[in-house]
């Protein structure tokens, strides 16, 4: 029971000074909070969404993450959740996964992560969508005040 605890506080610790050095040598991103809300309202769209091996849609964006899941052996399941990544600096991409889960309970019951798209942050910056989000947002800001 100690040689456990031992081992947990040693992995606590170094985790601990790994987050402390990740954080402390990252560079602040222009606008990050507003970049890591768009990437992930970008896929929103795919959360609850059920799949299996004979799903086909129109949408050539959900075929092209399908065709994803498939190529790493993920025939049947439901995305659970989006997220996205906050790159360490600019020359980083900033990355979207997606969180989904299969099998069933309590046999093969999994939850896996996989990314299905990544930007750099002077392509996402310069994006015409990332603009057009960001001017909504501001819009709705303003209409919020008054």
């Amino acid at each position: 029971m100690i040689a456990y605890l031992g081992l947990a506080l040693i992995v606590g610790i170094f985790s601990a000074i790994y987050r402390g050095f990740w954080y402390g040598t990252r560079t602040k991103i222009e606008m990050e909070d507003k970049k890591l809300e768009f990437l992930e309202s970008k896929f929103e769209y795919l959360k609850d969404y059920k799949f299996d091996k004979e799903t086909i849609t129109s949408n050539s964006e959900i075929s092209r993450i399908l065709s994803l899941l498939n190529q790493n052996g993920f025939k049947k399941g439901t995305i659970t959740g989006v997220d996205s990544s906050l790159p360490h600096n600019e020359k980083k991409p900033w990355k979207v996964y997606l969180t989904f889960k299969s099998g069933t309970w309590p046999f093969n019951d999994k939850e896996e992560q996989i990314e299905i798209f990544n930007m750099f942050d002077k392509e996402l910056s310069s994006n015409k969508e990332f603009s057009n989000f960001i001017d909504i947002k501001s819009k709705n800001q303003i209409l919020e005040l008054l």
